[in-house]
């Protein structure tokens, strides 16, 4: 969910539909717009990044939004998965790092022995 809620905060030319909660960003004014799930949760603005608290329209409650344990469950299906991958690319950005800081140690290597004659 909160993967699709920044997507639509990320994609204002997309198309606003009757559901979602339109508003700007009291730093830079920024319109943004989010899914009515967003009501309540604070995001990041996508020009300024200034976090911003999503407003609650008039005439919904907060509990209007409580999801069933099934979606809840699915979700946190999805985060985990998500989680997972994100871990993978974790520890290959690591491996990587290590090869360009060895790479770099070999030119700076040569670059001090050629600097010697």
């Amino acid at each position: 969910m909160a993967e699709e809620i920044e997507q639509e905060v990320e994609a204002p030319e997309a198309e606003i539909r009757d559901t979602d909660i339109v508003f700007d960003c009291p730093q830079c004014g920024k319109s943004l717009v989010i899914d009515y799930r967003g009501a309540g949760l604070t995001i990041n603005c996508s020009d300024c990044g200034t976090p911003v608290l999503v407003p609650i329209p008039d005439g919904m409650d907060i509990k209007d939004l409580d999801l069933d344990s099934g979606e809840i469950l699915k979700q946190l299906f999805a985060t985990r998965k998500n989680y997972q991958k994100v871990e993978v690319q974790l520890q290959q950005l690591k491996v990587r790092l290590e090869q360009l800081q060895e790479a770099l140690g070999v030119m700076q290597d040569v670059v001090a022995e050629g600097l010697k004659v």
